[in-house]
C-alpha cells in the first residue's frame, strides 16, 4: 500500500516539521554562514500558530527576504531542505511553499518586508530560521479582497483576529478611510461589503467598533 503524506497540520505539526527544516539549513554551508534565513508568512499558519482561530491549516505560505545576499541560490539551496525534510516526514510537498511571492513584487515586496520585521511578530525562530508574520494591514488587505470573491467563513474569522490586533495597536476603531487606502496593496479598490461583512463579525464578537463605518 503506498504511504500517505500528511496535508493538514497543527501547530505542534508545524513546530515539529519547521525544527526538521531548522536543523536541514543547518548542515547547508550556503544558508548556516547567512543564518537565520528570514521568511514572512501570512494566512492559515498564522491564524494556526499565532490567533488560534483555526486548529489546523493546509500550509505555511512564504516570503524569503529579497535582501538575502545571494538570494536566488538561497532560495533554490532552501527549497532543497525543504524537500528533505518532506521526505523525512511524509509531508505534503508544499506543506511550505513560496507561491505568495507573486503578490509582493520588486520595490514593494522589499518595503513589506522591511515593515514586517519593523512589525516584529516572531511565528517561529530557531537557530537557522527565522519566521515573521506579514505587516497587518497587507495581510488584512488581502483578506478582504478573498473574502470579496469568496466569502468563506473562515477568512472573516482570520481578518476579525488580525483587525483586533491592528486596533489594540491603533488604541481604537480604524478610520474606514484609512482602511479603503489599502487598495494599493491590492491594485483595486477593496469590496465594501468585504469590509462591512469584518466591521459586522468584529462587533458581533467585540460589542464594539473595529472600523468606524
Amino acid at each position: 500500500m503506498a504511504s500517505t503524506s500528511q496535508t493538514e497540520f497543527s501547530a505542534k505539526d508545524f513546530d515539529q516539521a519547521l525544527r526538521a527544516l531548522d536543523v536541514e539549513i543547518g548542515k547547508s554551508k550556503n544558508m548556516s554562514k547567512i543564518a537565520p534565513i528570514q521568511l514572512l508568512s501570512a494566512g492559515g499558519f498564522v491564524a494556526v500558530t499565532l490567533f488560534h482561530n483555526r486548529l489546523s491549516t493546509q500550509y505555511i505560505d512564504y516570503i524569503m527576504n529579497p535582501d538575502t545576499p545571494n538570494v536566488n541560490k538561497i532560495k533554490e539551496k532552501l527549497q532543497i531542505a525543504i524537500e528533505a525534510v518532506t521526505r523525512q516526514r511524509s509531508l505534503s510537498t508544499d506543506w511550505i511553499n513560496s507561491q505568495m511571492e507573486i503578490f509582493a513584487i520588486g520595490p514593494k515586496k522589499q518595503r513589506l518586508f522591511r515593515d514586517s520585521v519593523t512589525q516584529n511578530v516572531v511565528l517561529w525562530r530557531g537557530a537557522n530560521l527565522v519566521i515573521y508574520a506579514a505587516k497587518w494591514e497587507w495581510t488584512l488587505a488581502r483578506k478582504f479582497k478573498r473574502i470579496g470573491s469568496e466569502r468563506r467563513a473562515i477568512d472573516i474569522s482570520d481578518a476579525v483576529e488580525i483587525l483586533s490586533r491592528m486596533v489594540q495597536e491603533n488604541g481604537g476603531p480604524l478610520a474606514l478611510e484609512t482602511v479603503k487606502s489599502w487598495d494599493t496593496i491590492v491594485y483595486t479598490p477593496l469590496d465594501m461589503a468585504a469590509i462591512k461583512s469584518v466591521a459586522d463579525a468584529y462587533m458581533g464578537q467585540w460589542g464594539v467598533a473595529g472600523i468606524k463605518m
